[in-house]
């Protein structure tokens, strides 16, 4: 950290060290800092702070504001939204966070989807009108055993509706073409990327998508689109587990974005309550019958 200050007559005096920080702080609030000590000696917290030199006192702010940001401030990104609304972003990225956490992977917070660019009160306007609508984030880049290892973990949760043995099924096609279904449908779409600790990255994404238990339009052929995206169907079913709710598509298949085999197949999700899994399978791109459809994201 450095701090400058100007105004002396031999030019800027320059603030290098915590502790020439902590001294210019307390000088310049002289009452912030008899109620802060004071609280200290109070409730015992003297020793918990560090000795305010180098990376240990940085360490000590960096884990003080995670906790105000978990705490206090955990709502602060939707404050400006109304309350519905507000409440729906954060359900939607308290599950998110809960999915991630299993297949250690940070999920991004959602003041990095606004600096990526995009508009939560637009985003809140269509929640409101549309209850079936759920904010979702979405990860790009993490290939199918990734993915077969995150369903096997919301398997082992209590009360999971996923079997314990192979609980995400994916044809050989969709594997075959899994880089096509992996890839980020809408090219506006707000993304934040994050660094793997093994390497590499992962894209995230923020958009609506209908939760409707069948796809809100029934009984198209794949060229009536958008369609949601095989992370954005794959996240919004682990969200769905990880909040105590029933999954998605028990009755129906739904359209994924993207078409394999030089544009003869696309693929379709599942739930297949009978042995409680879910499927992506493939099949040709014109009409299936009324029980096959699309859910249309909103971004």
């Amino acid at each position: 950290m450095e701090l400058t200050t100007g105004g002396n007559k031999g030019g800027d005096m320059e603030i290098t060290s915590p502790n020439d920080q902590l001294r210019l702080v307390r000088s310049l609030f002289p009452n912030f800092a008899e109620t802060l000590d004071a609280a200290h000696t109070e409730h015992g917290l003297a020793e918990a702070i560090p000795d305010q030199s180098g990376a240990g006192f940085d360490a000590w702010l960096d884990d003080e504001a995670r906790q105000l940001r978990e705490g206090a401030l955990a709502g602060a990104p939707f404050a400006t939204l109304p309350a519905a609304e507000s409440s729906r972003f954060e359900r939607a990225f308290a599950a998110a966070r809960l999915v991630a956490q299993r297949s250690h992977l940070t999920l991004p917070e959602p003041e990095a989807f606004v600096e990526a660019g995009a508009n939560l009160l637009a985003l809140a306007s269509k929640l409101a009108a549309d209850p079936a609508l759920v904010p979702v984030i979405a990860p790009y880049g993490l290939g199918p055993e990734r993915w077969r290892e995150l369903f096997r973990a919301a398997a082992e949760q209590q009360g999971s509706p996923l079997s314990g043995g192979e609980p995400l099924l994916l044809a050989a096609e969709a594997v075959d073409g899994f880089a096509i279904l992996d890839s980020i449908p809408d090219v506006t779409s707000s993304r934040v990327e994050i660094a793997l600790p093994e390497g590499g990255s992962v894209t995230w994404t923020l958009r609506l998508i209908p939760s409707s238990p069948k796809p809100p339009l029934l009984g198209l052929g794949f060229a009536h689109g958008p369609h949601v995206s095989l992370p954005e169907i794959l996240m919004l079913q682990l969200m769905r587990i990880a909040s105590g709710e029933r999954p998605v598509d028990t009755e129906s298949f739904t359209w994924l974005a993207g078409s394999l085999a030089d544009g003869r197949l696309a693929a379709r999700h599942v739930f297949d309550e009978s042995e409680a899994v879910i499927r992506i399978s493939c099949r040709e791109i014109g009409n299936q019958g009324p029980h096959l459809g699309a859910r249309p994201p909103v971004s």
